[in-house]
Parts: C-alpha cells; sequence; structure tokens
C-alpha cells in the first residue's frame, strides 16, 4: 500500500473513533444528568446532620452493611422509588452510615465511627433507618426492609410533624380517605 492510502485509513479510524467517543461521553453525561435528577442525594452522617439543622429538616439515616441483601433491595426499590425521590427531595435530608466502618462522624461533640452511630441509635437488624427531627433528635427507628409506598407514608408523617399530632394507624386512614 502507498503511504496515502495508509495516512488516509488512519486519518478514517482517528476520526471514527473521535466520533464514537464523543457520542458515547454524550450518552453517559446525559445518563448521569438522568440519574441526578433520578436519585436521591446521599450524604455522610455528619454532613448530612449538619445540613438538616440548618435547613430544619428531617434527617433520614439508613444504617447499612455491605453483605445485607434487604440493603440492596431497599436501595434498589424503596430509595429509588419516584415517589420517594420527589417527597424526600423536598423535605427530608438522607445519610447513610456503614455499620461496620470505623470511619468516624461528629455527633454531639464526639467522634464515632459507623459501628458506635449504629449502636448508639439501637441497631439491631439490617437495614435500619432512623429518623431525626429538625433539633437532630431521634423520633423513631424501624429495622428491616420498608417498601416504598409505606416508606412514603413515614416520610410524610415524620417530616410534616403528624406525628406530633396523630397515631401513625390514624394519619394512615386519613391519607387513604383523601384518596378516595
Amino acid at each position: 500500500m502507498s503511504r496515502k492510502i495508509i495516512f488516509s485509513l488512519i486519518l478514517i479510524t482517528v476520526a471514527v473513533s473521535a466520533v464514537a467517543y464523543q457520542t458515547s461521553t454524550n450518552k453517559n453525561v446525559g445518563e448521569n444528568k438522568s440519574k441526578a435528577v433520578n436519585s436521591l442525594e446521599w450524604h455522610t452522617f455528619d454532613k448530612g446532620l449538619e445540613r438538616a439543622l440548618k435547613e430544619k429538616k428531617l434527617l433520614v439515616v439508613d444504617f447499612y452493611t455491605d453483605w445485607c441483601h434487604w440493603c440492596k433491595v431497599m436501595d434498589r426499590d424503596t430509595y429509588g422509588n419516584k415517589e420517594v425521590i420527589a417527597f424526600a427531595r423536598g423535605k427530608a435530608i438522607m445519610v447513610k452510615v456503614n455499620a461496620e466502618t470505623t470511619e468516624k462522624y461528629k455527633f454531639k461533640g464526639a467522634s464515632y465511627s459507623g459501628r458506635e452511630l449504629s449502636m448508639m441509635f439501637g441497631v439491631q437488624g439490617f437495614p435500619t433507618t432512623s429518623f431525626m427531627n429538625e433539633k437532630g433528635e431521634l423520633i423513631t427507628s424501624i429495622s428491616g426492609f420498608i417498601p416504598a409506598d409505606r416508606f412514603t407514608l413515614i416520610l410524610k408523617f415524620l417530616a410534616d410533624n403528624w406525628y406530633e399530632k396523630m397515631k401513625f394507624d390514624e394519619f394512615v386512614k386519613k391519607e387513604e380517605a383523601g384518596k378516595s
């Protein structure tokens, strides 16, 4: 082959590769933007607590472990649910704490590992979801997988301070009556 043909083939290969790369990059950017809009923003415990206090919002703490099957199901089915995402983005600050980590977080003037925080919050199984009010006080903790529809009700009940006015069962009946 002549040098001109080889050079032309190299130029064509480079051009095709550049176009393919640009198309792939643009697609990934679009996917990342879509994921950002369609997912929750997660914080470390101390940063999330600081933000919840500043913004006067409900703090939702997801205590999980890497080996926990139901933690992964909750990530996918509950925290990935559109209604949960929409409500939580406006009313809550979301925090993840690996209950087996030695990473330190500041809480009440001291530093605690994920393991120590989970013990302080009384975590006995995974996943456990703890809810704290806008003052940083624990409202309640729920052990186990929580389906998305139930989780949305819990968020509404706690974030809008209905728990100060009625029991959860009464709130559920009120919500169901409102949908009729």
